[in-house]
């Protein structure tokens, strides 16, 4: 005869608390393996940044007092910016100069382009396994940005404010966001198992197991005697 487990969330309580050791195994244990294939396994990436500035096109040095327009205006050159950096007109120079074995398509997935906040500032990045060629292609890619912009839109309005500096810590991988999500995901096995466990666990261990059962109250029970020796 096949029976329905009700789910009893007091129960199941009960058994988290019993268990809690296994809790706490799987979760140091997931953040254990996460921790080491990072370290071991996980080639760190590093990233390396030139901040750049969209000037006044109209002047070599651009005043101070900026208007709201000229800011409207820097940020759609912004924008217009950003899409011819990734171009292969750009992309394709960069590789050629410093002799990247590279494809296009690779070179793009590690270029970084970020708008600093609300300003007319904007940084050209690259991420790379070796520090020292991340931080050549990041002022190797925003010198040939110059020269396309200059090329294409027929200005020479962007200034390199600061080169690329040699990077220190890896951008990628977080060892403690991996490490988190490896505590993370051995802590919700634990609860997995925990809760096969307690569904599959067929064992009659009181009268109300016994009432579910076989859907009939039970009248009594027979106590266990202790023989007298």
């Amino acid at each position: 005869m096949e029976t329905n487990k009700e789910v009893d969330l007091r129960e199941i309580f009960e058994i988290l608390a019993k268990k809690w050791w296994l809790i706490l195994l799987l979760t140091v244990l997931g953040a254990g393996i996460a921790f080491g294939v990072t370290v071991k396994y996980v080639t760190p990436v590093y990233e390396a940044k030139t901040v750049l500035y969209i000037g006044n096109e109209n002047s070599v040095l651009a005043p101070l007092d900026i208007s709201l327009g000229q800011l409207e205006a820097g940020s759609q050159l912004l924008v217009d910016y950003k899409q011819i950096a990734l171009t292969r007109l750009v992309t394709n120079e960069v590789i050629k100069n410093l002799g990247l074995n590279i494809s296009y398509e690779e070179f793009q997935k590690n270029m970084v382009i970020e708008n600093v906040g609300d300003s007319r500032l904007f940084t050209v990045g690259f991420r790379h396994p070796n520090p020292e060629t991340a931080r050549i292609v990041a002022d190797e890619l925003a010198k040939q940005l110059s020269v396309a912009v200059l090329q294409i839109v027929g200005i020479e309005n962007i200034r390199i404010l600061d080169q690329a500096l040699l990077p220190q810590v890896p951008a990628a991988p977080s060892k403690y966001l991996n490490t988190a999500i490896g505590a993370l995901l051995g802590f919700l096995t634990s609860l997995f198992i925990i809760f096969m466990m307690f569904l599959l666990d067929d064992t009659v261990k009181n009268e109300e197991d016994i009432e579910k059962l076989i859907g009939m109250s039970v009248l009594g029970n027979i106590p266990e005697f202790k023989k007298e020796a």
